[in-house]
């Protein structure tokens, strides 16, 4: 069996985050991916299936480097400290990886490119932000009990405030990070 070669596979995929960021998912394909990152089409077939493997497995990619494996803050805070903090991890991973949240947004727009087992899983909460909305809800510090009010106050805001920086070639300031945060913990915590 031939061994993974881990430049290849990070040279296919800046090819196909760049490409999709560029001209769409549609027109996205393994040849146009290939010729990008320098690699033979052959080769790219030797990582990627088709096309919905491709785009599934970068999905993961993005969403473990976005979304999952966040520090969990100390126990010793108040939950909404804790939810703030992971706001913070939120913010600070989006603003950091500004191509992966734009591969990101392409996809839970367009779940019918992922391979049918990945098409409802595109969620942007992650452990951590559950386990301390759980923790508020438990001590009825949330306005509402709904995570997909939740979700759609907080980290979907944020996602879109970015995304419509990145295009118009603008940024998102710390001071504007602290401000959604405060004012994404007046909306949820009573």
């Amino acid at each position: 069996m031939r061994q993974r070669d881990e430049n290849k596979i990070t040279a296919l995929s800046n090819a196909a985050l760049n490409l999709v960021a560029e001209q769409g998912i549609v027109n996205l394909s393994i040849n146009k991916m290939a010729k990008r990152a320098g690699v033979s089409v052959a080769t790219a077939y030797v990582y990627y299936d088709n096309k919905a493997d491709l785009l599934g497995k970068l999905f993961q990619q993005v969403q473990n480097l976005l979304i999952n494996d966040m520090i969990m803050p100390d126990e010793g805070l108040s939950l909404e400290e804790q939810f703030a903090q992971v706001l913070q991890q939120y913010a600070d991973r989006f603003r950091n990886n500004v191509r992966e949240v734009e591969f990101l947004a392409a996809m839970l727009a367009n779940p019918q490119f992922l391979p049918a087992e990945l098409q409802n899983s595109g969620s942007l909460l992650n452990s951590e932000l559950l386990s301390i909305i759980t923790q508020a809800y438990r001590q009825n510090k949330l306005v509402t009990g709904s995570i997909d009010l939740i979700v759609a106050q907080t980290i979907q805001p944020m996602q879109w405030l970015l995304q419509s920086r990145i295009q118009n070639q603008l940024t998102v300031s710390d001071e504007e990070v602290a401000e959604f945060i405060m004012m994404a913990k007046r909306a949820i915590f009573k």
